[in-house]
């Protein structure tokens, strides 16, 4: 039973943030569902896997090392992503007069 919740919230995690894809209109309200996407719901499949077979067999640590990687390269890919966004609209990284004044 707590095998099948596990994965029923997953896959709608991963919905959810799909449908927060379609739904936002700037690229980085997108990418911070996409951010989403790559967190939430792989950890709680790898769950759902080290629930049913254990944490220490190989499938309980292989899923574990993918929703790790999904988080840790999706975070760096996220970062990266924003960063290029803000390059191409502002021409800079630096922060403008009013981020400065806000702390941003």
């Amino acid at each position: 039973m707590i095998v099948d919740v596990l994965i029923a919230v997953g896959v709608t995690a991963e919905l959810i943030c799909c449908v927060g894809l379609l739904a936002m209109r700037s690229a980085i309200d997108r990418l911070h569902y996409a951010g989403a996407g790559t967190v939430a719901a792989p950890g709680l499949i790898a769950a759902a896997v080290c629930v049913e077979d254990g944490v220490f067999t190989s499938n309980g640590l292989n899923a574990i090392v993918v929703a790790l990687l999904l988080a840790l390269l999706g975070a760096a890919l996220a970062t990266a992503t924003a960063r290029a966004i803000r390059v191409r609209e502002r021409g800079t990284l630096e922060p403008t007069a009013t981020e400065r004044a806000h702390g941003s």
